[in-house]
């Protein structure tokens, strides 16, 4: 039996130690939508896996930025696949308190001290955490109490468009695990836990219309608007298509064949979707994003069974032509937007993309180009997975109230990769911590917790717990 509470001991007195190497990650910048630090941020983590003592640990070269593998060969009878994201967001046109890349440990109350920084939670700070509960795990006990397969990429934030080609490199070996587990920080402000079984899947697009694709209206640059008189009007003519795709309100999709492989809810959903109604209340949503009413002004189990599983047409931005300070009369010669669409089982963004192409054409058009740009599909795990019942008592032994279970999330994730054919994992994750800011300035993690929020020292002591509970687990209870 592993002597857990030397392990613990070992977290504590090498705080200091693991704190620098969170430090140390986040400052390495890594925005893959400028291309700044990735590489030099994929080698720091291909690094840190050797330093694990990772037998294989090596950069996987892509189309796109690249990935990292590694193997941790523990002669265990369970194994584990490990997802990591090692990209952040770009951080252009935001005013930070503290710098974002400088890693600057700050107060910041009801907490002790946090972490400032770009990725700080999202997600290179929570993962740091996890491998110094590795390294502790190995300076105590010499080995780790499962075989882990580490897969990471570098282009989470661009919607993962080569992550495949890392998986498919790997296949055979990934299919030898037994599950998917992610540790992290799970907790918010007041240290509830939120577990998602899933996520929604997602297509983005970029649909165009220009003249010269037309026939109609300026071929080859803006002209004066003045010609509007006797011209016709590519922004117009994308504006007109787009009306076409959903009723008056925009909220009930009219692409014929959409809601076709729309699945129901399982039993086990709408168990879980009982649950949640006890613990939700939609006024924190109200309050973080600024609504003041949802549609048709639904509430409690309605709204969380729309947001679970509606699927959604959704315009992220529309633009042509001048849209500078004062005035500029021009009639656009092209008008692009971008689109992305959120699917539920059993929806697939292959045929997704084939019915809005059908639709256009059906509708006169079909001289409207359609990008896709990227794409995940959906993802499922039962709530009765060993790995995922590891995670729930984990939080039960250290006195976490209310975890609030959601079936999946309504946002989207590359974890079909994982959950679906040909490898057909079970995928969750946990752990405590918290932080918050994702994709905003002052994003932060926590460090030194209170009596609900787990800073680090905890926080990567519930990791430990976790995947010794999880190693220990009998394969046949649930």
């Amino acid at each position: 039996m592993a002597d857990l509470k030397a392990i613990h001991r070992h977290i504590e007195e090498h705080e200091a130690e693991h704190v620098a190497k969170v430090q140390e990650f986040l400052r390495q910048p890594s925005i893959s939508a400028e291309n700044y630090g990735v590489r030099e941020c994929a080698e720091l983590l291909r690094q840190y896996y050797a330093d694990l003592g990772c037998q294989e640990a090596e950069l996987v070269e892509t189309d796109g930025h690249p990935g990292v593998w590694a193997c941790y060969d523990a002669g265990a009878p369970k194994t584990i696949v490990n997802y990591c994201m090692y990209d952040v967001q770009p951080i252009v046109g935001e005013e930070w308190y503290s710098p974002p890349f400088e890693a600057q440990l700050m107060e910041k109350p009801p907490f002790g001290k946090v972490i400032i920084n770009r990725g700080a939670i999202n997600s290179k700070g929570p993962y740091r955490m996890w491998l110094n509960a590795l390294q502790s795990i190995i300076a105590v006990e010499g080995k780790l109490p499962v075989n882990i397969m580490f897969t990471a990429e570098g282009e989470e934030e661009l919607g993962s468009p080569h992550f495949p080609q890392i998986i498919s490199k790997y296949q055979e070996r990934l299919r030898m695990a037994d599950a998917c587990l992610n540790l992290g920080a799970s907790q918010n402000q007041e240290g509830k836990v939120q577990m998602s079984l899933g996520n929604k899947g997602i297509v983005y697009t970029e649909l165009e219309c220009t003249g010269r694709e037309w026939g109609r209206g300026p071929q080859q640059y803006d002209i004066h608007s003045s010609f509007k008189a006797v011209t016709d009007s590519p922004v117009w003519r994308l504006v007109q298509a787009l009306s076409t795709m959903t009723s008056e309100d925009g909220n009930t999709i009219l692409i014929e064949g959409w809601y076709d492989k729309v699945a129901e809810p399982s039993q086990e959903d709408l168990e879980l979707v009982d649950r949640l109604v006890d613990t939700f209340d939609d006024r924190v949503w109200k309050e973080i994003l600024k609504i003041e009413r949802w549609i048709d002004d639904i509430e409690g189990r309605d709204l969380i069974l729309k947001y679970l599983y509606s699927t959604t047409l959704n315009i992220d931005g529309i633009w042509g032509g001048y849209t500078g300070p004062g005035t500029k009369t021009v009639l656009p010669h092209k008008a692009t937007c971008k689109v992305d669409v959120r699917l539920v089982p059993n929806q697939e963004s292959r045929d997704i993309v084939l019915l809005m192409r059908a639709h256009l054409d059906k509708h006169g058009y079909s001289d409207i180009q359609i990008r896709r740009l990227s794409g995940y599909e959906w993802s499922k795990t039962s709530v009765k997975e060993p790995v995922v019942q590891a995670v729930l008592r984990v939080y039960e032994q250290y006195g976490v109230e209310d975890v609030i279970i959601w079936p999946h999330m309504g946002g989207s994730a590359p974890m079909y990769l994982y959950t679906r054919e040909p490898l057909n994992l079970p995928s969750v994750s946990g752990g405590l911590g918290h932080g918050a800011g994702a994709h905003s300035p002052d994003e932060y993690l926590v460090i030194e917790g209170n009596d609900k929020v787990a800073g680090l020292v905890r926080a990567e002591q519930s990791y430990v717990d976790i995947l010794y509970t999880y190693a220990e687990w009998p394969e046949e209870e649930t």
